[in-house]
């Protein structure tokens, strides 16, 4: 199966997301049946000083940082979406793959005993789904590749035509 991801659309950032948190909203709903952004695998991240609205999840490393430091190897990665998954039987809940995650798309809410990150519910991601703005996108590595490709293409078409 090719792995897909959530993501920003390009040319979405800065100036597209509002920053309502729908996708917060829909995934802590999805996950615990309560509206708790606390309780989202998706975060909107808010840059005050440009008052720029950015929603991260997690990036499906290829060589996942997470998982490398967990002490008791309760996360892995064997499920045909590619979502990392937290053994709650051997999580310890310490934090370190908190800590090692470049993005801060896996944390531990203080409701919880163990590390929670995006799992794409499932294979329909209902932030995208329900995102008012549609800046996230649900798309492949090939997919995405393709598309910018496609746009370089065309901007240097337009500036050999200059």
């Amino acid at each position: 199966m090719t792995r897909k991801r959530v993501i920003l659309k390009e040319g979405s950032f800065p100036s597209q997301c509002s920053g309502c948190r729908m996708c917060e909203q829909v995934c802590s709903f999805t996950h615990h049946k309560i509206f708790n952004s606390s309780l989202s695998r998706i975060r909107v991240v808010t840059i005050e000083s440009e008052l720029i609205d950015h929603p991260l999840t997690c990036r499906l490393c290829s060589n996942p940082p997470c998982q490398k430091v967990c002490p008791t190897q309760a996360i892995d990665r064997s499920n045909s979406l590619g979502v990392n998954q937290v053994n709650e039987e051997r999580c310890i809940g310490c934090g370190e793959c908190v800590l090692a995650c470049p993005f801060g798309a896996i944390s531990i809410p203080r409701a919880e005993k163990f590390p929670i990150s995006c799992d794409l519910c499932g294979g329909n991601p209902q932030c995208v789904q329900y995102c008012p703005m549609k800046v996230l996108a649900f798309i492949s590595d090939e997919d995405l590749a393709r598309e910018k490709r496609k746009k370089v293409a065309e901007v240097e078409s337009r500036a050999s035509d200059d």
